[in-house]
């Protein structure tokens, strides 16, 4: 369609943050998105001014979740429209740290194991993201 390449982009990064429980077993973080209540997502948000792709990512999992984190490594991207614009968002996997704060208000963060994620995630795109970054993990990301 090549209205849709005409559309200007929007750079966006999120984080796809784990954390392996007591039994070993890798867990996922999610949000809710602003609009929707009811769905789940990985943190994301714009690229700042002057801002890595790594930085916003990281920056966004605080201010969304409240969740500090080490980065990893690159997990894929996924573009979308919104009011006009293109949207693509830059995803890294991000390894859990530690707990600064609650979030923000209505994002509710949530831990869940990968099938519960899987399960959760709205869009075949953010499917393939959680793949990925299983692969990561499953790579030697958690050593």
């Amino acid at each position: 369609m090549d209205d849709l390449n005409s559309l200007p982009i929007v750079e966006q990064a999120g984080a796809v943050m784990y954390r392996c429980d007591d039994n070993g077993e890798i867990q996922i973080l999610t949000v809710h998105p602003k609009k929707d209540p009811t769905a789940r997502i990985f943190p994301k948000g714009h690229i700042e001014e002057g801002e890595s792709d790594i930085e916003a990512a990281a920056r966004e999992c605080l201010e969304e979740a409240g969740m500090s984190g080490t980065i990893i490594g690159y997990a894929g991207e996924r573009e979308f429209t919104h009011k006009n614009k293109r949207c693509r968002v830059k995803y890294h996997l991000m390894r859990y740290v530690s707990k600064e704060n609650d979030g923000e208000p209505g994002r509710n963060p949530q831990w869940n194991s990968v099938s519960k994620t899987n399960e959760l995630l709205p869009y075949e795109s953010l499917k393939q993201i959680l793949d990925n970054c299983v692969r990561l993990i499953a790579d030697g990301a958690d050593t």
